[in-house]
């Protein structure tokens, strides 16, 4: 279903589906108060003005900022969600991640559509995984536990903060990289292998605090 939903939502949220809404509004109005149509003349209005927004959803669609805004919306929900919850996290965790958020989208923004882009998606996905984790663990590491146990927690929440901290790093190599990489083939592909292993260290280590 969101599959589906993303488009309209986009398109529903696009500024300029609600200036051509307040046109089309606008122009009605001023139809009827000068005419004051019959029965006829407003099946006739209405029919234009279901012509005309249906014009506008073609128009819209085939336009390049919205296909940019289309691709990038994701992006921004994903990354507004992620950092809500990373907020509530401890600093340690709570700083590197939030900049690892903002460099996935703004690369997102910059260079969109790339073959690394389903490496990035999945990287805010694995964050958003390891904050669920870091800030359950905290909480848990603050409120329970005998000093072993204690140990054991602060050990995987070190852990965690590593995992972030690397990720961060190949983030900050990554975007500063991006013209480079863009006109190099073999130069992408190494960088989008470089993403894949470090989702697959974040994915580890999610799956060893499960």
């Amino acid at each position: 279903m969101q599959a589906y939903s993303h488009p309209w939502k986009t398109f529903f949220s696009y500024p300029y589906t609600w200036l051509a809404a307040a046109l089309l509004g606008a122009l009605s109005a001023v139809f009827i108060l000068l005419f004051q149509p019959g029965p006829v003349w407003m099946l006739i209005l209405l029919a234009g003005d279901a012509a005309g927004a249906a014009l506008w959803f073609v128009i819209s669609f085939k336009s390049r900022a919205f296909r940019e805004r289309l691709n990038r919306m994701p992006y921004e929900d994903k990354g507004r969600e992620v950092s809500d919850l990373v907020r509530d996290c401890p600093d340690e965790f709570r700083r590197p991640a939030l900049e690892s958020i903002e460099l996935i989208r703004r690369i997102e923004r910059e260079f969109s559509g790339r073959a690394y882009s389903g490496e990035l998606a999945l990287m805010l996905s694995n964050l958003q995984d390891l904050a669920r984790s870091n800030r359950t663990l905290w909480t848990r590491s603050r409120q329970f536990g005998d000093a072993a146990q204690k140990k054991r927690m602060e050990a995987l929440l070190a852990g965690q903060v590593k995992a972030v901290n690397g990720a961060l790093a190949t983030l900050r190599t990554f975007s500063g990289n991006l013209t480079l990489l863009e006109a190099n083939a073999e130069r992408s592909q190494a960088a989008t292998d470089e993403l894949k292993y470090i989702n697959e260290g974040l994915k580890e280590v999610i799956e060893v605090d499960q």
